[in-house]
């Protein structure tokens, strides 16, 4: 059953009664949510999450899994995370009308902060569209769904990861905080402090990304200047948004509405709405 925090009960998953020697009504105060759920193994938080939007439970909602047997990235990719070695986590917010279509950048700005407190020693690169980076190689991403008039956050870190933890495979460009830095995190400090940044954002998630934010999100970017190859929607300015694939661009800066700024090979400089990104190392399609 459910055990939401001053909501009514739901039927779901076996919940955790208490997680990393914290109860859940003491995580809730914790994480100033409403409702909080603790799971062994879940396909996937962001889909346990949507599971309580059509259920009515109140928001802000945080469900946090020591497993996912179907984890999910953009566009229907696989997440690697059936393991306790990682924090895998969705919040809930409420945001009526308006785009979300920068969230993903901003949330992934708040995680980097948070981590950055509980690990100082550690550097994050925030990697357009939602990709969070260290060394090159991905420590975690975050997943921004609509379900109404809420936004559902979902949130993957590799933490405690060794090499061999890795399926085979993702050895090369995947990394955790313990092969980058030597060190076991605790995954109940990260997500307290993960969630102490992202507090400010539940007010204001329509909104664009502040100047303050650009700033530090093109500090943090390991795109600007680099050759890539974009399957996705651009945008000119004088033209309606198109479709291309695998069209060479170099990387630009992020801009306020959550896009990525491309120019092309004929010098134009267009707006990347939303699709994916490869480095020029790699022959289109491949």
């Amino acid at each position: 059953m459910a055990r939401p925090v001053g909501g009514k009960q739901v039927a779901g998953p076996p919940l955790l009664a208490e997680w990393e020697g914290r109860s859940v009504e003491a995580w809730g105060r914790r994480l100033r949510a409403e409702t909080v759920e603790f799971h062994e193994t879940v396909s996937s938080t962001n889909h346990r999450a949507r599971v309580l939007i059509g259920e009515g439970m109140p928001v802000p909602a945080v469900v946090v899994a020591e497993r996912q047997s179907a984890g999910r990235g953009r566009r229907g990719r696989g997440w690697v995370s059936d393991t306790p070695h990682g924090l895998w986590f969705t919040v809930v917010w409420e945001v009526g009308e308006g785009s979300v279509d920068a969230l993903p950048l901003r949330v992934g700005l708040g995680v980097a902060g948070g981590v950055e407190s509980v690990v100082p020693e550690l550097r994050m690169e925030v990697k357009w569209p939602n990709d969070l980076v260290v060394h090159g190689r991905k420590l975690g991403g975050v997943l921004c769904e609509r379900s109404g008039d809420h936004v559902v956050v979902g949130i993957g870190l590799n933490l405690n990861h060794e090499g061999g933890d890795f399926p085979a495979g993702l050895e090369a460009s995947a990394i955790s905080i313990r092969l980058a830095t030597g060190r076991i995190v605790s995954r109940a400090r990260v997500l307290g402090r993960v969630m102490d940044a992202l507090a400010g954002l539940r007010a204001c998630a329509h909104s664009e990304v502040p100047a303050s934010e650009l700033a530090e999100l093109q500090a943090r970017s390991p795109l600007s200047g680099c050759s890539l190859w974009i399957d996705g929607i651009v945008r000119h300015s004088s033209e309606h948004p198109r479709a291309v694939d695998g069209m060479p661009v170099t990387a630009g800066a992020v801009l306020a509405d959550g896009s990525l700024e491309v120019r092309d090979d004929a010098g134009r400089t267009l707006r990347f709405i939303a699709g994916t990104i490869r480095r020029q190392t790699t022959t289109p399609g491949s």
